[in-house]
């Protein structure tokens, strides 16, 4: 064989090896959500494989359960709430920490970041204890503040990293025509790094969504969240109706990234 068709030869067979590793970590994560969502369709009073014929049974029992629709309002409210703080604030961050020249920049920095780093049961604690001090009730004050605390740094550095590649000669031309830092920012920085703002709305809000460990802090009667509700559920079996409800959240998250990135175009 040729040196040219041995290096070709060699080439494929990095190619067809690098695919069959990216192919295994699709199976890996992909797999468990299919078998939850499948299961779901089972006619059975436990997750089982619809050998049997697809029941849409224990979806008509997720309609009538009035618990678990009101997490899911409580869920899709405070996401959006938090997701609407965060996109404020972290932008505002990191327009500053971009824009703006002051001591241990870099080091402050790396402390917004520290709601990512430290343990959900750490920062659950301290929140609770925070919002104690400042007046802010446990419920929907507490959740919609709490997790913008926790997702504002998602959306710092999705904006921080958009905001460095920024061609900043057209923030100065607009300047230059007569434009001040708020009509600047909102008809041509804005609209620029659109995408990132998108990502870091769509990202703050699956974070939020999900969120567990420090909600279990800041929920009050009455204002108790999906994941919640599903760990409350599970600690007496595992329904069906679990599966379900796990099946309409997915199908959420796939129309929120498609909607995402049709609008990022």
């Amino acid at each position: 064989m040729s040196a040219t068709g041995t290096f070709r030869a060699t080439g494929l067979l990095r190619r067809g090896s690098f695919l069959l590793v990216i192919l295994a970590i699709y199976v890996f994560l992909l797999v468990p959500v299919a078998i939850v969502m499948i299961t779901s369709f089972t006619e059975r009073s436990f997750p089982a494989i619809p050998y049997d014929g697809i029941s849409l049974r224990w979806y008509v029992e997720l309609m009538s359960d009035s618990r678990l629709l009101g997490a899911l309002v409580t869920s899709l409210i405070v996401a959006t709430g938090a997701s609407i703080l965060s996109v404020a604030f972290g932008t505002a961050a990191a327009v500053g920490f971009v824009r703006a020249e002051f001591p241990y920049k870099e080091q402050i920095s790396t402390i917004m970041l520290l709601p990512m780093i430290i343990s959900p049961v750490i920062t659950g604690i301290a929140m609770i204890r925070f919002f104690g001090l400042v007046d802010i009730s446990s419920g929907y004050p507490a959740l919609v503040v709490g997790h913008s605390i926790i997702t504002i740094p998602y959306v710092f550095l999705l904006v921080r990293s958009e905001l460095l590649t920024f061609d900043e000669d057209l923030e100065q031309a607009s300047r230059v025509l007569g434009a001040d830092p708020t009509v600047t920012f909102t008809n041509v920085t804005a609209p620029l790094i659109a995408p990132a703002l998108l990502a870091g709305y769509f990202v703050a809000f699956v974070v939020s969504f999900g969120e567990f460990t420090a909600t279990q802090f800041l929920i009050a009667p009455g204002t108790s969240t999906v994941p919640v509700e599903i760990y409350t559920m599970m600690t007496t079996g595992l329904s069906p109706t679990i599966n379900a409800l796990s099946t309409v959240l997915v199908v959420i998250m796939i129309v929120g990234a498609l909607l995402s990135r049709y609008l990022a175009r």
